[in-house]
């Protein structure tokens, strides 16, 4: 019986880890950009950058709220994974152009598929109204 909350408080280590990882990616991977040739689109670098930022602010809030027991943290989990998956998304299509941005998305995917597991494992609980 014991197991269980071991494997639940296991869990949201690891995802406030992944969060913390994926925001220090992200601020590295931005700021490496700045001030970079910009050889391809300008657009994409400053869209990579805005998002990167995004994505480890919502990063360092999830692991936050997540460390504090916050009754909301679920909800900014999934927001978190929405964005890192977003980020993901761009940072691979820049990763051509810019190392970082490659290691910078596969942070961001481990980070949301962390984030969707905890909002998985969270669900049932959260909607029996209990904060």
């Amino acid at each position: 019986m014991a197991a269980v909350p071991h494997s639940q408080e296991q869990h949201t280590i690891d995802c406030i880890e992944a969060c913390m990882d994926c925001a220090h990616f992200c601020n590295a991977c931005a700021d490496d950009m700045i001030g970079m040739p910009h050889e391809e689109s300008e657009d994409l670098i400053v869209r990579c950058i805005r998002l990167c930022r995004d994505c480890a602010d919502i990063c360092l809030l999830a692991a936050q709220w997540m460390g504090r027991n916050s009754a909301f943290a679920i909800r900014v989990c999934a927001l978190c994974a929405e964005i890192c998956e977003l980020c993901a998304g761009l940072c691979e299509q820049h990763a051509p152009h810019h190392a970082a941005c490659g290691d910078c998305a596969k942070v961001c995917r481990h980070c949301a598929a962390l984030c969707h597991q905890m909002v998985a494992e969270t669900i049932p609980a959260a909607s029996t109204g209990n904060a």
